[in-house]
């Protein structure tokens, strides 16, 4: 999802996590850091939620780079 600030968010919506889940969050975690220290494919964010319901309010407080 591109954002207002031009970066990418990768977000994945997801209910019960498990450590498989977990593993790969972490994975996708120091994937995004790495391509925004590259820095050739502008900036990146990656963001899990768990209740849909509140994904607006979250989004809004994502930090921001």
């Amino acid at each position: 999802m591109r954002l207002a600030n031009d970066a990418t968010l990768v977000l994945e919506i997801k209910g019960l996590e498990t450590d498989q889940d977990k593993a790969k969050h972490e994975a996708a975690k120091r994937w995004v850091a790495a391509v925004n220290n590259w820095g050739e494919l502008g900036r990146w964010a990656f963001h899990v939620n768990h209740d849909p319901q509140v994904l607006g309010l979250e989004l809004r407080h994502l930090p921001s780079f």
